[in-house]
């Protein structure tokens, strides 16, 4: 199922109404234990991600071409009443065949479940899916992209990303050993829901000691809304170039995404919310194959923009020698948006390849 998206470098620049679509290849993957060949089932995969609840309005329904159910959580309010710890929640998860699919459950049937054994910083258990229908896409090698979701819950996990620039495919980016997921669940009788935004696959064993790489990227944004006056309209980042480079000598990572718009769709038409914000950027620290640290919106000289109330970052490097990385970040803060200050939420992924 096909979800419209902003996404970094892409062509596809309308809103994100939830998470339970594909990337624009067919993007996605499953979650821990040991590599299992590209293309094959079952994969098991571990990871981390950064996870908040908010008050929304959740609701389920059926898919007409699958015939399986769907859920969708739509956020009231931009502020989060509860989030992961620093260092975000572990996640676990396996995508098996399925021995019994549905018609027009895609080209590789399977049954994903994802849990995770953290709760959030008041003890909001993360209820996860088991078994739950859905599909993983195998493209070019990449590590295998999961979709699913039921009736409260849904999961999208991208590790295959087309760029194009000016209307033109340049390259395709292409994660085989790890790969993005943003979840959200909350049943059609709750007042709140939990979203997620972050990465699985297999954590590099040999990280360098020293020297630098640079990683080439794709952002897949989560939730992203903005309080116009009680009312919560979706956002993103728009256009733009993405990009990390990780000091293995001094342990860092930086980058982000830069040269972008921050862009809100109204009436068929892109409303650029600030034209100081230029991009979001990342500063974090290396700590064994994983890095924590922040994540702001800025202006073209790399400056904030606007105050945050939270503005975390958490990553991991994948493959032999950090050949791949991916992060995830969720800001929530307050910033001069469509000429008045106003509250906001902003989440993604990032999922890269070394140049």
């Amino acid at each position: 199922m096909i979800r419209k998206t902003f996404v970094s470098g892409a062509i596809v620049l309308a809103v994100l109404p939830g998470i339970t679509g594909c990337s624009p290849t067919a993007g996605g993957a499953a979650a821990g234990g040991p590599a299992v060949a590209a293309g094959s089932l079952p994969l098991k995969a571990s990871g981390k991600a950064l996870a908040f609840r908010a008050n929304s309005n959740n609701t389920s329904s059926v898919n007409t071409f699958t015939n399986l159910p769907l859920s969708q959580q739509q956020i009231t309010q931009a502020s989060i009443l509860e989030k992961s710890a620093p260092g975000g929640i572990r996640i676990e998860g396996s995508v098996d065949e399925d021995p019994n699919p549905n018609n027009n459950q895609g080209p590789n049937p399977a049954l994903v479940s994802a849990s995770s054994p953290d709760t959030l910083q008041n003890g909001t258990a993360i209820a996860g899916m088991t078994d739950v229908k859905g599909n993983v896409y195998f493209e070019n090698g990449n590590f295998g992209d999961a979709q699913a979701s039921n009736e409260s819950t849904g999961l999208s996990s991208v590790g295959v990303y087309n760029v194009y620039k000016n209307n033109t495919f340049v390259e395709q980016i292409v994660m085989k050993h790890g790969t993005t997921i943003r979840y959200q669940e909350g049943a059609d009788t709750a007042a709140t829901a939990t979203y997620a935004v972050g990465y699985i696959g297999n954590n590099t064993t040999n990280m360098p000691g020293s020297g630098q790489a640079t990683y080439k990227g794709f952002n897949e944004s989560g939730t992203n809304v903005f309080d116009n006056n009680g009312t919560m309209e979706q956002m993103g980042l728009s256009g733009g170039t993405v990009e990390l480079t990780a000091d293995f000598g001094a342990g860092t990572v930086k980058g982000g995404i830069k040269d972008a718009q921050l862009m809100a769709y109204r009436n068929q038409q892109m409303v650029v919310l600030n034209n100081a914000v230029t991009g979001l950027s990342i500063d974090a620290n290396i700590a064994g194959s994983e890095y924590t640290g922040s994540a702001q919106l800025v202006d073209a000289n790399n400056n904030a923009v606007g105050t945050t109330r939270t503005n975390e970052a958490i990553g991991a490097f994948f493959g032999d020698g950090a050949a791949e990385t991916a992060a995830a970040y969720v800001i929530e803060g307050n910033a001069m948006l469509d000429g008045q200050n106003r509250d906001y939420i902003l989440s993604g992924t990032i999922g890269a390849v070394k140049k």
